[in-house]
């Protein structure tokens, strides 16, 4: 599987496989390489092959207000192929919504978001977990697609997470509707 980390430089080294190559056929090579490197996902979606450490920059403690309450968002850094985390929403002083969420690399290298909804009572809103692949990462920016034919009916169609400073985070929320997302915006707690 090719590592996209590589391709970040502008231009190959001498010290690199493919050798010493002025700058103009070293940027040829890294275009192709980088092109070979891409992955195609569900529906057609090119995805570059990530790491898990490629979105460490989700961890955090986040909040932010949503849904006519308080959301709070929290994840642990990447460890032993996954990321896990939950989120929280509180309405009038009462929590009444979570997500168990989980980020995972598997034995093929694609990395999943996977999470359940529960409610007060830990009520379960599906009856199984709802999966997502990752299918694109530029720079703090990470988009993910639903792996099913068609999700449940309170779950995106895809989403993505965007950090445009160490201290915010931004989920965009893409139903299947079309039309703008719901934005989520939280900051760093």
């Amino acid at each position: 599987m090719t590592d996209t980390r590589t391709f970040r430089a502008p231009f190959m080294a001498c010290e690199d496989a493919v050798g010493c190559l002025d700058s103009q056929t070293s940027r040829v090579v890294v275009t192709l390489v980088a092109i070979v490197g891409l992955a195609v996902g569900p529906r057609g979606v090119e995805a570059q092959v990530a790491d898990l450490d490629d979105l460490a920059w989700i961890a955090g403690h986040w909040a932010g207000n949503a849904f006519g309450g308080q959301i709070e968002e929290g994840w642990f850094g990447p460890a032993g192929r996954s990321m896990s985390g939950s989120f929280r929403l509180v309405q009038d002083d009462l929590a009444v919504m979570y997500e168990l969420l989980l980020l995972e690399q598997d034995d093929d290298g694609e990395i999943y978001y996977r999470f359940k909804h529960v409610s007060r009572g830990w009520e379960s809103w599906e009856e199984t977990r709802l999966e997502y692949r990752l299918t694109a990462v530029e720079g703090r920016k990470a988009t993910f697609r639903s792996t099913g034919d068609e999700p449940a009916a309170n779950a995106p169609w895809w989403f993505t997470y965007e950090s445009p400073t160490p201290d915010e985070l931004r989920v965009s929320i893409y139903g299947s509707g079309g039309g703008e997302p719901t934005v989520l915006s939280m900051s760093r707690r």
